[in-house]
């Protein structure tokens, strides 16, 4: 299926993309930021309340972002994870995503502003997802929140990020998790020789070059890739993972590492649910003010997170 017409449209009245490694990280940093908070939200996805807050991360402060969904509590907690290739990105660039998961899901999310590469590389931003988790727990009651109704979820590099913290999680024998959301986030680097990366190798949005210099700026050796970590696809095994939603763009170069992570968790005999979004780039859900597919794979996800938080 071709490009959806609506983002062909957009896509034609911007200039061409000269690939990350062409922009200096302050000015991409910049553009991403101006372009992401001039995007609106959805105007059904309406919250209570949102709050920033600053606990102690392993780097130092950690700034959170807390959002409260209408109704009474206690709600479930969602800790979310933005993308940006982690090198760019903050709790403003997806504040659409995060108020939508909050308002559709009927869930407190509480989204993280995870330290950058390269400044911070591998392993300072799971390190931090990590403490915002574990915080997320300790403190649920404390924000209206169960504890025992606890999810993670990202976009992109954030839904690796999500992966990354459930894995660890599994591992650590808590905080126990109802569900694993990844919006487009590939879980593998390098990343396999697959269709989507050599059919959308030139983009839009994300070309597969632009996929490799965001890894680099991540990682501080090439050894680091085989880090399940890291690397959430290459866990030894994904036994015991949460009930897993992915959703992913139908033309875009991560597209099939988003989905092999969807096969091998359920290979590991996890409930997967795992949608293809037809016409899709990557980076769509942002687009969920607009963007008719970008509320499905939202609305999907949040019905996800719904179902299994269910009391």
């Amino acid at each position: 299926m071709p490009i959806d017409p609506q983002i062909e449209a957009m896509l034609a009245n911007a200039p061409p993309w000269p690939g990350v490694r062409a922009i200096p990280l302050d000015m991409l940093r910049q553009s991403v930021r101006d372009s992401s908070v001039a995007i609106p939200p959805a105007q059904d996805a309406v919250v209570a309340d949102v709050e920033d807050r600053t606990i102690t991360g392993p780097g130092g402060d950690l700034a959170l972002r807390l959002y409260t969904p209408q109704g009474d509590g206690p709600f479930p907690v969602t800790l979310y994870m933005h993308g940006g290739g982690f090198v760019v990105g903050d709790l403003d660039t997806q504040d659409m995503i995060a108020r939508a998961l909050c308002a559709w899901g009927e869930t407190l999310v509480v989204s993280v502003d995870y330290r950058l590469a390269p400044e911070h590389p591998f392993p300072a931003a799971p390190d931090d997802c990590w403490a915002a988790l574990q915080w997320a727990a300790a403190h649920a009651a404390d924000l209206g929140g169960d504890a025992t109704r606890l999810s993670v979820a990202g976009d992109s590099a954030g839904g690796n990020l999500a992966a990354s913290v459930a894995l660890r999680a599994r591992d650590a024998g808590g905080p126990a998790l109802r569900a694993l959301v990844n919006i487009y986030g590939s879980c593998n680097y390098p990343s396999d020789d697959t269709p989507s990366s050599r059919e959308f190798a030139d983009g839009p949005i994300l070309q597969r070059d632009d996929v490799d210099w965001f890894w680099e700026q991540f990682l501080s050796d090439p050894s680091q890739q085989d880090d399940p970590l890291a690397s959430p696809s290459r866990a030894a095994s994904h036994a015991g993972l949460p009930p897993t939603f992915v959703g992913t763009a139908e033309c875009d170069p991560s597209r099939d590492d988003a989905e092999n992570f969807a096969a091998k968790v359920a290979g590991a005999g996890v409930e997967v649910q795992q949608k293809r979004y037809p016409g899709m780039v990557h980076g769509f859900a942002s687009w969920v003010g607009f963007l008719p597919g970008a509320r499905d794979v939202l609305q999907d996800a949040a019905a996800f997170l719904k179902t299994h938080n269910a009391a």
